[in-house]
This record gives structure tokens, sequence and C-alpha cells, in this order.
């Protein structure tokens, strides 16, 4: 009975990688043949979207807790991939840590967010940098803090990105600040607790 449950479970899992992958394949080709600028903003949004929540669901059907961290070197790779052929350099630190279910989706997509509003407006014109990752364990909770050496405070977009960053730490019970100057770079430190119930 226990093992038949078991099959199931690894199924539904299968099927729910099947389903990021798909959708994924689908903005891809839907990105192909638009070309209005909101349009393609907001698929790329999805795609982004879409692609942390297939990371992370990958590392959730494997056997035994789940190590942010370890999701982190998957992010490292997926964002070195995509800005392949320019002079943008990622570095990835994470701290073995353990966190609640409840917090592994939004803190994917939080994380995914930031690296992504880097990479897109950080180095405009195929300017050289870099963006630092660091994930550690902090009192009473996590810390992750995502920095770029680019352009600094004309690179940082209020519209949707952050505000879904800010929403998702809000909806965790944990707070952002974010660092910048012209020509100075842009940091963004996230602390979350991990011993509070997520507001609905």
């Amino acid at each position: 009975m226990a093992a038949a449950a078991e099959d199931r479970i690894v199924e539904l899992q299968r099927r729910l990688l099947g389903g990021y992958q798909l959708l994924q394949t689908l903005v891809g080709i839907r990105l192909r043949s638009v070309s209005d600028p909101q349009s393609v903003r907001h698929l790329t949004w999805l795609s982004d979207i879409t692609a942390a929540m297939e990371l992370i669901s990958r590392r959730m059907t494997s056997d035994g807790p789940l190590d942010f961290a370890g999701y982190l070197d998957d992010v490292g790779a997926f964002w070195t991939r995509a800005c392949e052929g320019r002079a943008v350099r990622i570095e990835v630190r994470g701290q073995t840590t353990l966190m609640p279910d409840s917090h592994l989706l939004p803190m994917a997509i939080i994380t995914h967010e930031l690296i992504a509003n880097a990479c897109r407006h950080a180095f405009p014109d195929n300017r050289r940098g870099s963006i630092a990752v660091a994930f550690s364990r902090a009192v009473g909770g996590v810390s992750l803090v995502v920095r770029d050496s680019g352009i600094g405070a004309d690179a940082i977009d209020p519209g949707e990105g952050l505000s879904l960053v800010q929403g998702l730490v809000d909806h965790l019970g944990g707070s952002m600040t974010i660092e910048t100057a012209p020509d100075a770079g842009v940091g963004v430190r996230i602390r979350l607790p991990l011993d509070t119930v997520p507001a609905h």
C-alpha cells in the first residue's frame, strides 16, 4: 500500500515537471510571434517565473529535505547560460539551510526575479559586470543578498518586478532593503524569519 502511494506521488511529480516544461515551450513559441514591447515583457516575466518553479520543483522531487543553497547552484547555472555571450559573471554563495515548505517557492521566485532584474537592466550596451548572490542563516531566519556592479539607481525598475518581490517578502513576514547609487550597482537584501506563519 505504501509503495503504491509513493509511486503515485512520483508520477504526479513527474507530470508536474512536464507541465512546467510544456509551459516554458509554449511561452517561448509565443515570444517568437509577438513584437509589442509590453507583450514581450509580460511573456518574458512568465517564462522567468515558470523557470523558477521548475527548478525548485526538481529539487523538491528529490529524496530528502531540500537545501536551498543547492537550489541556488541551479539558479546560478541557469542565469549563466542565459547571459552566455555577455561579459556578465554570476557568483553564488549559499550556506546549507533547510527552510519550511511554505518558504521554498516564494523564495525561489524572489531569487529568480532579483537576478533577472539585474541581468536585464544593470548592464546596458554590453557593459561588463558581475552579479553576486549570497544566502545564509541569520538570527531567527535567513538572509538573501543579490548585488550587481551595474549602472546603479538607473537600473531600478519601480514596476511589477520589485513590487512582486516586496509582496512576497511581506507575505513571509520579512523585510527588504535596497542600496544603490548612480554607477555604483544595486544591492537588495532580504531577511526572512523562519519561525512565523506566512500572512494571508
